[in-house]
């Protein structure tokens, strides 16, 4: 007798057998059956790769495609197979179920945040899971790392506007700082040695955003 899923599934092989003969006339035929119950070793396992399918940049809103590969590495046919990863939120597989040595392809599309860039990596697991005939989950883990491309910059527009050309009359300058890298810059400061003390309104910047500072020198004669 040659195996078949659905045998390996129910864990055994139960079968009946006959036997009969044909007595001399007049006599009744005689029978008699046996049977056997034959346990079958079952191994439920499953296998998950989780991988980088592509990145889309490196700055807050860009976009990482993960593929999860995963393969029904038992013998025994598996169901109700779901992607946990909190990351991500939704995986979309093609299937819930797979037969013995069967693989499938899962993906899933996380977008960037600000904290991700200036971490400069986005670190995250997953988990599949799932249920054999008889009721059991398996499970299987795997994990990425994914490295950002920090990009670290800035600008500096200076504007100066004359109050008057004697002595002691001023210039109050203006100070337009833009961060325009892809990570937050802290302690943001205007050094100008002309005018000394240069007042920003804020000190961190997000990537994008400005702050105008403002400066007075007095002219002297």
């Amino acid at each position: 007798y040659t195996l078949t899923q659905i045998d390996v599934d129910a864990g055994h092989v139960a079968n009946e057998a006959t036997a009969s003969g044909t007595p001399p006339a007049g006599l009744t035929p005689p029978t008699a059956t046996d049977n056997t119950d034959v346990p079958l070793s079952t191994d439920p396992a499953i296998s998950l790769d989780k991988q980088v399918a592509g990145v889309s940049g490196s700055a807050a809103g860009d976009l990482i495609d993960y593929t999860f590969v995963v393969v029904n590495t038992g013998n025994v046919t598996l169901t109700g197979i779901v992607i946990d990863d909190p990351l991500v939120g939704s995986v979309t597989c093609p299937t819930t179920t797979l037969a013995p040595g069967e693989p499938m392809a899962c993906s899933a599309t996380y977008t960037l945040t600000q904290a991700d860039v200036d971490s400069g990596h986005v670190a995250n697991d997953a988990m599949v899971t799932g249920t054999d005939p008889h009721g059991t989950d398996v499970q299987a883990s795997d994990n990425t790392d994914t490295p950002l491309a920090p990009g670290p910059a800035l600008s500096l527009v200076k504007t100066g506007t004359l109050n008057g050309d004697a002595a002691d009359d001023t210039i109050s300058y203006e100070f337009l700082v833009t961060n325009t890298g892809n990570v937050t810059l802290t302690g943001v400061v205007v050094n100008d040695p002309l005018v000394g003390p240069v007042s920003c309104p804020a000190t961190t910047l997000a990537p994008g955003a400005s702050t105008t500072c403002t400066a007075t020198y007095v002219l002297t004669q």
